[in-house]
Formats: structure tokens, C-alpha cells, sequence
């Protein structure tokens, strides 16, 4: 029995392959096509009986028309079962996995602990951009969630845009930026997007930030506000582990999704919390392609070693 998993069609892609229950192969690129010799280097252990998907393109398009990303929602090319054909990949059957889903099984079965929380915060899935599940005994359970358009990873996200970064890839620039910054300067003016309760925004951040400027701004500004982003950013994630550690009675994390690569968070309000933390060295969708299968098959995965973890210290 020959199993792939697929990530694809987003910031990176990667492809899983299981053979006998075992995972053979795991690689990565940065473009969003699958390299087509990582194809072929999957296909030496022949081609696939499954393939799941990381998320459900559905689910996805139906956010998309929430969204109003009608040039997305119409965009037939996105749907995995056409990209699989343009790759003449043959398969028997094709499975989705929710996005978070996916997140959550390549931490916790890829991870040394029995009982744990699984928290996932990232920009988006689906419609989720943060849960916390439950793992025990080898099964999964979500026990909270957050969905769009309340977005800790859009909100950090559109802020690296506003000071004139990359996106979804500079996210590490504005957590240098805020290191050099005074949070106390734009404090107020962040917190005013936020209302009470956990990641409860009245602003959508996927639209990005139209209501200020930062045009002829001191670079000391610049760093101000990257400070303030920072610090609200870390309120919200400790706000979001101590949920998770109290719902589930565990000293034990796995920390998955784009969110969990900011260290100095990690450093401030996560580590903190946990007396055994584990994560993976890409913690973001590149991983998703071997929890797309896990979330299914619920096997686990011992001895990975698939790059150093650097941006949380592991602690198993």
C-alpha cells in the first residue's frame, strides 16, 4: 500500500510518501508547484493507492466567497484534483484533510507525548487561523478554535506589508524591528483592533492596513510599531496557551502553524508555560503534507529527524 501526502498551491509545497505504513520520503521546495524530480524520486516507490490533500479546497472556496476573492473562487486550477492530473500523478482514490487537521497530526504523532494540547495558530486554513485540540491515547480532539476573519497570523501578517516587507516571508524582519522599538509609542493604537476575549478583532486584517500611513516615517517609528505588534502578539499567544493548558490538564505542547516560528513569543510566553514542549523545524504548511496522512492513518511517526528545531526550545 503505497500513500501521498500533498502540499501544494499555497507559500511552499511538499510531498509525503508512506509505503507500508512507514513514511519512505519527505521533501520540500519553496515554489508553490511540486518540483517535478520530487515527483519522480516519489514514484521509485510507485504511485500512490491514496493521495491526501492538506486541506479542503471547499471549505476553502467557501471562505473565499466570504471573502469576496472572486478571481480565487472561480479559479478551477486550485482544485487539487486538477493540479494531480496535470502532474499525471495516478491515483485510486483522493482524501482531504482539514488545514488545521493537518498542522495538528504532523506535531502530535510525529512527537514523543501520549496526553498533550496541540495548539495550531496560523495565518488561515480553511476558515480556522487558531485551535487547540487534545491529544491522548493516540487520538485527536478539538476543543476550541478561532475562525476567519479573527486572524493572529493575518493581523502580524499585514503589518510586516505596512512597513514595507514581503508577507507571509519577512514575518522574522518585524520581530527584529519590534526588538529595537518602544511598544509604548503605538500601544493604544493596536489594542484599539482588539476587543475582549482571545483573538476577538473588529478589524480584518486580510484586507490589510488601510487606515493609517506610515509615509515619511522615521526608521525609530517604524521600529516602534513593529514593538507594539509584537507585544500585543504575545498577549494573544499567551493568552491562547494558557486556554490550552487549561482545558486539557497537561504540561505537554506541540506547537504547529507560521505563528509558532516567532522565538522571542515562544521565549516569553510559551516556554514559560509548558514543562515539555515539541515542535517541528518548519512548523508552518511545508509539514502539512505528512499530517494529511497521519490525521487519517494515526500512526506515529519515531526518530524524526527531518532539520533542527531553532525557533522554540524542544524539551521532551
Amino acid at each position: 500500500m503505497i500513500t501521498w501526502g500533498i502540499n501544494a498551491l499555497n507559500h511552499g509545497s511538499s510531498l509525503a510518501v508512506f509505503a507500508n505504513g512507514q513514511l519512505s520520503m519527505f521533501d520540500r521546495c519553496n515554489d508553490d508547484q511540486l518540483d517535478t524530480k520530487i515527483i519522480h524520486r516519489a514514484f521509485n516507490y510507485g504511485g500512490p493507492d491514496t493521495v491526501f490533500w492538506y486541506e479542503n479546497p471547499w471549505l476553502k472556496k467557501a471562505r473565499q466567497i466570504k471573502a469576496k476573492q472572486w478571481h480565487r473562487v472561480f479559479d478551477l486550477n486550485e482544485l487539487p484534483s486538477m493540479y494531480i492530473k496535470e502532474l499525471k500523478i495516478p491515483y485510486s482514490n483522493l482524501r482531504y484533510t482539514p488545514h488545521h487537521a493537518s498542522h495538528a497530526a504532523a506535531g502530535y504523532y510525529t512527537s514523543p507525548f501520549n496526553h498533550c494540547a496541540v495548539v495550531v495558530i496560523d495565518a488561515i486554513g480553511e476558515f480556522e487561523c487558531a485551535t487547540i485540540w487534545e491529544a491522548k491515547h493516540g487520538e485527536m480532539k478539538k476543543i476550541w478554535s478561532r475562525t476567519y476573519p479573527h486572524s493572529l497570523g493575518l493581523f502580524y501578517s499585514a503589518f510586516t506589508q505596512f512597513l514595507g516587507l514581503e508577507p507571509i516571508r519577512d514575518e522574522y524582519l518585524l520581530q527584529q524591528m519590534a526588538a529595537k522599538g518602544d511598544p509604548k509609542r503605538f500601544k493604544e493604537s493596536i489594542n484599539l483592533y482588539f476587543n475582549k476575549g482571545i483573538m476577538n478583532f473588529n478589524y480584518n486584517f486580510h484586507k490589510g492596513i488601510r487606515d493609517w500611513s506610515c509615509e515619511n516615517w522615521s526608521e525609530q517609528e517604524k521600529f516602534n510599531l513593529a514593538a507594539a505588534v509584537q507585544e500585543r502578539f504575545e498577549i494573544e499567544v499567551g493568552s491562547i496557551m494558557m486556554t490550552a493548558k487549561q482545558l486539557t490538564g497537561s504540561d505537554c505542547l506541540v506547537y504547529m502553524g507560521g505563528c509558532a516560528m516567532n522565538s522571542t513569543a515562544n521565549k516569553n510566553e510559551v516556554e514559560p508555560r509548558f514543562k515539555h514542549i515539541w515542535s517541528l523545524a518548519d512548523p508552518g504548511d511545508s509539514s502539512s503534507s505528512v499530517g494529511a496522512v497521519l490525521y487519517h492513518t494515526k500512526q506515529r511517526v519515531w526518530n524524526w529527524h527531518n532539520g533542527v528545531v531553532k525557533h522554540i526550545k524542544v524539551s521532551v
